[in-house]
């Protein structure tokens, strides 16, 4: 017997395919014995390993490289009701989801200075983004009975700890949270959900890399890390799983994946 077990055959789909959820697309399937992957996102384009990659030719090899395995790219805007409550018709009897959509603006940024747009926008996509996809899923009668993982990429283990990225998106993360930790026990017992989330610190992708204010911050995040270096795709990718396993037993929960960066630091220096 395995550690952890899941229901082969099945459909998995990822919203968001940057990072976190390339590294899923490209495992996932292997490890659940996928039958079929969505992989859904905002743009057509992706980065991947410093080029420009169409999200279908994406899609195309993470199937040339699993037999047996239907692979279909879809861009959409996950905002729109239309387009999600469609998204859906096109894809019923999801098992395994995981939701990684969201925006930024403006880091390091005061919230004073921020604009009305900026903070509505944040809250567009990061909380009714999700919102809107458990509601039409729902609707849709799109998820499958007793779907044992639903994973909503909570927020950031910063958001409440730390208070050094976008103001706009840690307003905006804070009510997925509590869209997440008080709304669980009611998608369980309604629909058979069970709703989790992942809060990482932040990973070092292409884009933040590339940017000077990203670049310096993601530096003294790893300067300051317990555990040493940063949080990884395949630490996302290992809470993931657990949450996707039929062994979870978590509902409502969200595991911090931060290697202790957020965590409180005790001084035991004499105080004179």
């Amino acid at each position: 017997m395995t550690p952890l077990t899941y229901e082969s055959d099945s459909t998995a789909m990822i919203v968001g395919v940057g990072l976190m959820g390339q590294y899923l697309a490209n495992r996932c399937p292997e490890w659940l014995g996928l039958s079929k992957l969505v992989l859904v996102d905002h743009a057509d384009t992706l980065k991947i390993g410093g080029n420009d990659i169409s999200l279908s030719e994406y899609a195309e090899t993470i199937a040339s490289e699993n037999i047996n395995l239907e692979v279909v790219a879809e861009t959409i805007d996950i905002t729109s009701e239309q387009e999600v409550k469609g998204l859906f018709r096109r894809h019923p009897n999801v098992r395994y989801y995981q939701h990684t959509a969201g925006i930024s603006p403006k880091p390091l940024t005061p919230p004073e200075e921020l604009s009305k747009e900026d903070i509505l926008g944040a809250c567009e996509v990061n909380l009714w983004g999700a919102h809107n996809v458990l509601k039409q899923g729902i609707i849709a009668a799109a998820f499958a009975p007793r779907t044992h993982g639903v994973i909503i990429l909570s927020t950031s283990a910063t958001v409440g700890s730390e208070g050094r990225a976008s103001a706009a998106y840690e307003e905006s993360k804070g009510g997925l949270m509590n869209l997440l930790t008080l709304q669980a026990r009611y998608f369980l017992e309604e629909y058979g959900l069970l709703l989790n989330g992942i809060a990482p610190s932040p990973l070092r992708g292409i884009m933040a890399a590339q940017n000077p204010t990203s670049a310096a911050r993601l530096q003294a995040v790893e300067d300051s890390m317990p555990i040493g270096g940063l949080t990884e795709p395949k630490h996302i990718a290992a809470a993931t799983m657990y949450f996707w396993s039929n062994e979870c037993w978590c509902v409502g929960e969200v595991v911090t994946t931060d290697g202790g960066y957020t965590k409180h630091k005790p001084i035991y220096d004499k105080i004179s």
